[in-house]
């Protein structure tokens, strides 16, 4: 019932979507909504877990450390787009404040500083290791020549289900710093809009023209040990603000649906 829900509301809006819902039990994971699960979609600003992820292999791996600081440079400066770039370089953030704030705040200067640290490659190779096979980084952040071009930020919503079960099971080094990144996500106009602020979602957000993204790990205050993976994905929407106020109905009926299954 509440995948054929979600299922209806997203084909009213005409684009593509897909849409992944898994309860992470320790017996087994349960697919509770299962659409579209390997069809590609620029990724957007998801390309920003893929990132993360690397660069904390890269710090257990003693090439970066957190408290290393950096300065600003101005290749990597996309002003309007965070605060970064709109601060003075003298600041020098750390490796953990570049990191806070790509997941935070999603600021892409921070961001193409850190895909310029551990490399595009590095990144594509983590997450074919890892079994993220149609997950792969071809451009920086606003790099609109290399989208006409064709090259883009690519991912499925079942990657990023395997990318965020990882994290949340505690299967990726410094997990809990990760965690305590994606839990202050800033945006939360999309799937959580109808959960209220004290309900934890460890998400991260992606927007391009025509692209909405949402992807997270639901924590229910009752259910803290076995939570939930939910990832909606969309691409092709002509209205943006009528496909914001969708996701946000799709985690309503889910958060609901979640509910009263564990009330009977």
């Amino acid at each position: 019932m509440m995948q054929k829900t979600i299922e209806l509301a997203l084909k009213s809006l005409g684009g593509r979507f897909a849409c992944i819902v898994i309860q992470l039990d320790k017996a087994a994971p349960r697919e509770l909504v299962m659409v579209n699960a390997d069809m590609r979609f620029a990724a957007a600003s998801l390309a920003k877990l893929p990132i993360l992820i690397e660069v904390t292999r890269q710090v257990e791996a003693g090439r970066l450390s957190w408290e290393t600081r950096y300065r600003v440079s101005e290749e990597a400066s996309i002003s309007n787009t965070g605060v970064l770039a709109d601060l003075l370089p003298d600041l020098q953030p750390t490796l953990h404040d570049l990191a806070h704030l790509m997941i935070t705040i999603s600021d892409n200067t921070a961001a193409n500083m850190l895909l310029n640290l551990v490399g595009m490659q590095a990144i594509n190779v983590t997450m074919h290791q890892m079994g993220l096979t149609s997950t792969w980084l071809e451009r920086r952040f606003l790099d609109f020549e290399a989208r006409k071009a064709g090259r883009d930020n690519w991912t499925t919503a079942g990657d990023m289900a395997l990318l965020l079960s990882y994290l949340c099971t505690g299967m990726l080094p410094d997990h809990e710093r990760l965690l305590s990144m994606l839990l202050s996500q800033n945006d939360r106009t999309m799937l959580p809009a109808y959960w209220g602020e004290e309900v934890p979602f460890a998400h991260k957000t992606g927007e391009l023209p025509g692209i909405l993204h949402d992807a997270g790990i639901l924590y229910l205050p009752d259910m803290i040990s076995t939570p939930f993976v939910v990832i909606v994905m969309t691409a092709e929407m002509a209205d943006g603000p009528l496909t914001r106020y969708a996701l946000a109905r799709v985690g309503e009926t889910i958060y609901k649906s979640i509910r009263q299954a564990t009330t009977l």
